[in-house]
């Protein structure tokens, strides 16, 4: 199927969504300067102005034991394998420090279902990374995590996000989003 760039391009700028195979057709033959027009159109859309932001963060697994067997997770291994750790908090700090020296200001935190790290685990952790770093913002945990955390305190989802900002948590990331099938989420 052949496509027409300029049709496309007004498509996106109208908010219409593009297929998967009218995204290909635009990566691959428009000009870059043409794609970063529309950006910058699509964007002002949504934030009007011309003040433009991002963050420097670094990922950190909290732990890669998990009991989640998620089938497309090349990641986790299972509680008492060899290849199994939970990061200490020198492993945090050197890293963290890495992180200031380019300019980077936000943790970004997540991990495996670990079976025995509860809710105090994070909750101390995260009260000791503020305490060494308060100017860091933790990005942390996603949703299927806290939820993880909720079932093994036998708490609500509710009081251990709580606990969690109480703690240091300055932001959830949104972990699985990118899976839009429903039926392909439930399976994976």
């Amino acid at each position: 199927m052949q496509f027409n760039q300029t049709d496309l391009l007004e498509k996106a700028l109208r908010m219409e969504f593009l297929t998967a195979e009218e995204g290909q057709f635009l990566f691959e033959k428009a000009p870059l300067s043409e794609l970063m027009f529309t950006a910058h159109q699509l964007r002002k859309k949504q934030k009007p102005g011309n003040k433009v932001t991002w963050i420097i963060d670094r990922n950190v697994n909290t732990t890669n034991i998990c009991i989640a067997n998620c089938k497309f997770c090349n990641f986790y291994r299972v509680p008492g394998s060899p290849e199994g750790y939970i990061t200490t908090i020198e492993q945090y700090k050197k890293k963290i420090d890495e992180t200031l020296r380019f300019g980077g200001d936000q943790l970004l935190l997540q991990g495996g279902h670990h079976p025995e790290l509860g809710l105090k685990f994070y909750t101390d952790l995260f009260s000791e990374l503020k305490k060494l770093y308060p100017q860091v913002k933790l990005h942390a945990l996603g949703p299927p995590e806290v939820a993880h955390i909720a079932k093994l305190e036998k708490l609500s989802h509710k009081e251990v996000l709580s606990a969690l900002v109480q703690s240091g948590l300055d932001s959830l990331p949104g972990a699985g989003a990118e899976i839009l099938n429903d039926r392909v989420r439930r399976m994976i």
